[in-house]
């Protein structure tokens, strides 16, 4: 049978045109005009022409008979229609607060035998959501840009803002506006969105026809749809051709060799972040999901309610700066709200913010960030990798230190000492021993006073320091217990007074810290709080206390070990950037190590978790964290 879809743009109420088909017909024949159609009907006068261009339409198709179903007919389908339009699982959000608004239906009609028109269905609009009560912009022209929000940078080349989308669902409506404002303060040129498909309907009885068909995608959507691979730069890619199931509970397993060496970016709900291996000369390859710009819409069956709890309502920034250098970071949004703070700023309500204002009009209820630090290693770090942190060395590239534009309120470091003094790893292997004599890396005191003073150097008055006690910083312990006939010369009057006073305390019944006692040594004035496994560093609910070195029950830590604490956890050890569940790996602040050889998936990065609770990661591109 031809199938003619009749196109009908958005209406307050929704209705389906059929309902005043017969009315406007009979008020047509009888000679009145459009207005007088509409003051008698109360409906638009544009619901009016687009009747009277139905009718018309379906009389040029079948001149010689009547053109629509009999009312009876007619009135039969339309009640069958309104009882479908009702079971139609739009989003687990459905009645829960929040509020679906769409385009009017697109009214489905097939030619039968007698070559009569007649009504079979409607395509519906998926819509967009927003939540009851919602006073924020809806469109563009009410979006507004506070005068503190800096000037879009001038070293940036192109800015993307890329997400997911689930398919017959509707979108997240104040996630999209805020993308839009940030976009619009950031000087960002394109918001994309990859497709992700869920079949519902296999959990459905089937039916031999439906009545009602959803778009695949909200007619709000139509124009950021991108379902083909894009290269956003030489290395890096959106691979938008793959089309992943949004309950899928490690989105980035097996996608390694798929990606051929390349940076990029999937398609899904669910956040998450990998590193993969490359080689030592090789810029990181880091994989990357979306999140969503879509509702959540699942069965809620074991795969669906897992998946519900890991719905993102969020995207990826891309900056790709004048030099080509390509910067990416992640926004995870307020599923409720869609606010979001991206570094300084704070997007809510279609309007976008400075930090600092945002905590001055809400008297206190919005603080500044948390800046976690992945594994420092003092002796090695890498110098532009400081400067892009701290300013250490000089400012990075045409800005400013990543720690003065989010001012945050405490960082914490991890394997802040390297050890390399009195590293054990080499002490077994003499000829490792005898180049780190021929550097003059041996002294152990010279490197505590490097990392103590490095506390100081990168202290600022509104930011409190914190020491995340790592097994590097370890290894000070481990060297305290080995018999005092294996101490380097050079070392031996520290391993005797180190070893006094931890005895010394011991007796005293006093808790005692040798690492910190060292420290504090090496410069009275570096203020710092220790934090270890045991001690809890808990800042907007997310855990800074563990390095990643231990695991529950005295197993080897790893990313994907202390996600199953159910806990949100910011950690570092592995030099790798990892997201798994609530457990985030942040990187590494050294280039390389002696004795990392062969393939690498160590990462340069930053990690801010903000006032919401939610986390930005970021990566470290020379001595710049963005464009």
């Amino acid at each position: 049978m031809q199938k003619i879809i009749r196109n009908a743009k958005l209406a307050t109420s929704g209705r389906p045109l059929v309902e005043d088909y017969s009315a406007v017909k009979e008020l047509l024949e009888q000679g009145l005009g459009h207005r007088a159609i509409a003051e008698k009907l109360s409906i638009s006068k544009d619901r009016v022409k687009r009747i009277r261009r139905l009718i018309e339409e379906a009389s040029f198709i079948s001149s010689d008979t009547d053109t629509v179903a009999s009312p009876s007919e007619k009135d039969d389908i339309k009640e069958r229609i309104a009882t479908a339009e009702l079971t139609v699982p739009y989003s687990n959000w459905i009645g829960d607060g929040w509020i679906r608004e769409c385009a009017d239906p697109q009214e489905v009609y097939e030619t039968d035998e007698e070559g009569e028109q007649v009504l079979v269905g409607v395509k519906l609009d998926p819509g967009v959501m927003w939540p009851e009560g919602w006073h924020g912009a809806k469109t563009l022209e009410e979006i507004c840009i506070s005068p503190d929000v800096p000037k879009p940078r001038s070293t940036l080349k192109t800015g993307y803002l890329l997400t997911g989308m689930q398919d017959k669902t509707p979108a997240h409506g104040p996630l999209l506006i805020n993308m839009c404002a940030l976009a619009s303060a950031r000087g960002y040129d394109y918001i994309e969105a990859g497709v992700f498909t869920y079949g519902k309907g296999l959990f459905a009885s089937g039916k031999k026809k439906d009545l009602v068909e959803v778009a695949d995608w909200s007619s709000l959507l139509t124009d950021i749809v991108t379902r083909s691979r894009r290269h956003l730069a030489k290395d890096v890619q959106a691979c938008f051709e793959m089309n992943m199931s949004p309950t899928k509970a490690n989105p980035l397993t097996g996608l390694n060799s798929y990606v051929r060496g390349k940076t990029s970016i999937f398609a899904h709900p669910r956040r998450a972040v990998q590193s993969v291996p490359r080689p030592q000369t090789s810029d990181p390859v880091t994989l990357w999901t979306t999140g969503a710009c879509t509702v959540p819409n699942y069965v809620l069956r074991e795969a669906g309610l897992k998946a519900l709890q890991r719905h993102t309502i969020g995207f990826l920034i891309v900056e790709i700066d004048d030099q080509d250098r390509v910067f990416i970071r992640n926004i995870d949004a307020d599923p409720e709200t869609g606010n979001f703070f991206d570094l300084d700023l704070f997007v809510s309500a279609g309007n976008v913010y400075t930090v600092d204002e945002v905590i001055e009009i809400s008297e206190g209820q919005v603080d500044r960030p948390f800046l976690g630090i992945p594994c420092t290693h003092r002796k090695d770090i890498h110098a532009p990798y400081a400067r892009a942190y701290w300013g250490y060395g000089g400012n990075p590239e045409n800005d400013i230190p990543l720690i003065d534009l989010a001012k945050p309120k405490g960082q914490a470091f991890n394997d802040l000492l390297d050890g390399k003094a009195i590293n054990h790893h080499e002490d077994k292997t003499p000829i490792l021993v005898y180049k780190r004599h021929a550097r003059q890396d041996q002294h152990l005191e010279e490197e505590l006073k490097q990392a103590a003073d490095f506390l100081i150097e990168t202290s600022r008055p509104f930011c409190k320091t914190y020491v995340t006690y790592s097994n590097h910083d370890d290894f000070v312990a481990r060297w305290l217990q080995r018999p005092s006939t294996e101490i380097a010369v050079e070392n031996q009057k520290i391993w005797h007074l180190a070893n006094f006073e931890w005895r010394e305390a011991i007796d005293k019944g006093e808790k005692f810290d040798v690492f910190e006692w060292l420290l504090r040594r090496a410069n009275s004035n570096a203020a710092f709080e220790i934090v270890n496994a045991d001690t809890p560093l808990d800042v907007y609910g997310v855990r800074y206390e563990f390095h990643g070195d231990k695991g529950p029950n005295g197993s080897r830590g790893s990313t994907a070990g202390l996600a199953k604490l159910g806990l949100k956890i910011s950690k570092a050890h592995d030099h790798t950037i990892a997201w798994v569940d609530d457990c985030v790996s942040m990187g590494n602040l050294i280039h390389s190590a002696d004795y990392a050889t062969g393939p690498t998936s160590w990462v340069g990065a930053w990690c801010l978790g903000h006032a919401d609770g939610n986390r930005q990661l970021g990566l470290l591109v020379g001595d710049k964290y963005r464009a």
